[in-house]
């Protein structure tokens, strides 16, 4: 786990591929979000580049973190790396399809929060990635 954390940079930069592919393989289909009477129409391609580009900023940080021998906490980097990741992918792969679903009403409703759920935590976690940082640079380096 250790390592892990560690090399964390790498888990990120090897989804990267993976996320766009996936994105480019499901461009015809997208994400549509209903606030009030606004809907928003987000193409899977561009949820997906979004991703990469997260994924790219997130590898980037951990590895530059690497290089100037800076310790990370290591929750708030497990907790980052594992919600990121997983929030992420279960926004990209899922909601589309739970949004299609042709089931129980409340059923689908409550699919849709637990999306809006996990929206809300992912985005919250994206909060330990400079807290983290700044807290690295408080701490002494590593040995």
């Amino acid at each position: 786990m250790r390592q892990l954390l560690s090399k964390s940079y790498k888990l990120f930069w090897v989804l990267i591929p993976f996320v766009f592919m996936y994105g480019l393989f499901n461009e015809e289909h997208s994400l549509v979000l209903n606030i009030h009477a606004t809907y928003f129409v987000i193409n899977h391609l561009v949820f997906a580049e979004l991703i990469v580009i997260f994924f790219a900023i997130f590898g980037l940080g951990y590895w530059l973190m690497d290089i100037f021998n800076r310790e990370l906490i290591s929750w708030m980097t497990a907790y980052h790396v594992f919600i990121s990741i997983f929030g992420f992918l279960i926004l990209l792969v899922f909601y589309g399809y739970v949004e299609n679903l042709e089931i129980d009403y409340a059923f689908k409703q409550t699919l849709m929060l637990f999306m809006l759920i996990t929206a809300a935590v992912t985005v919250a976690a994206q909060l330990l990635f400079p807290l983290n940082f700044v807290l690295s640079f408080l701490r002494k380096r590593k040995r």
